[in-house]
């Protein structure tokens, strides 16, 4: 749902639907990394058609409470907590045997004050090539209006991603699972480029480790760069996972961040 819409529709399966919590920036200290947040997320898919699936998902972010204070004396009245939520749902479509088109529209609530409240819709947008050996994906995303707290419209993160993956198996009965995959793209408004790259190793389809790199500029796209660790066990349809983000950037605002997921899919 979040990542390419075009996605589920070229696999083999009917459904799935999981669920996230992420401890974000725990370990903060610093009013340029300041934390921690709580995010929670929702998504699943369901397969309508042999050419065509239908997904929908919600995202929950809660900020770092902080205090009010009159302006006029100063005294703290009391205290406020920023809440952003994106609800969404999406299409894909399998055009032919190895490729497939998908978009979904989300609409974004924000709240960063009591006054401080704003709206907007996106678009997201994608594409998957499948030839087997290889997976090429591009997605346009975060495409919509921007969000108005009463001074202007804030720009939606809008850009555009191209990934490319194999995955291999090998060793007796296929057991043994290698992936590797590369993105990079770029953010339009501010025309600034990230690349990514990450690896995985899977065992019987059933446990699996993976590791990956992020390189942005933190000035430009405020994340900057990390790196992850990762690992997942799948056992009769049930998955859960977890990942553990390190910002390699001063100040870095994905410092320590814990994410845990639970999901379900046959």
């Amino acid at each position: 749902m979040w990542n390419n819409a075009a996605g589920a529709v070229l696999g083999d399966g009917k459904f799935q639907v999981g669920g996230s919590y992420t401890m974000w920036n725990v370990s903060a200290e610093s009013a340029n990394a300041p934390g921690p947040y709580n995010i929670a997320a929702v998504a699943g898919y369901g397969r309508v058609a042999k050419f065509m699936t239908v997904s929908a998902g919600v995202r929950y972010f809660g900020g770092n409470p902080y205090d009010i204070v009159d302006g006029a004396t100063g005294v703290i009245s009391g205290t406020f907590t920023p809440v952003n939520l994106q609800a969404g749902i999406g299409l894909g479509f399998r055009i032919l045997p190895m490729f497939s088109l998908g978009a979904n529209v989300s609409y974004v609530h924000s709240v960063l004050s009591k006054d401080g409240k704003a709206g907007a819709v996106s678009a997201d947008f994608g594409a998957l090539l499948d030839l087997k050996f290889m997976r090429v994906g591009v997605t346009a995303s975060n495409i919509g209006s921007g969000l108005d707290y009463g001074t202007g419209p804030n720009e939606l993160p809008a850009n555009l991603k191209i990934g490319v993956g194999t995955e291999q198996r090998f060793g007796n009965d296929d057991k043994h699972t290698l992936s590797v995959n590369l993105e990079g793209g770029m953010l339009f408004s501010q025309t600034s480029f990230f690349v990514g790259v990450g690896a995985q190793y899977a065992w019987n389809d059933m446990l699996r480790v993976s590791a990956g790199y992020h390189y942005g500029d933190q000035a430009t796209q405020f994340y900057g760069s990390y790196a992850s660790v990762g690992i997942g066990v799948k056992v009769i349809g049930i998955l859960f996972n977890a990942a553990y983000l390190i910002g390699t950037d001063k100040d870095s605002p994905l410092t320590n961040t814990f994410s845990l997921g639970l999901g379900f899919a046959f």
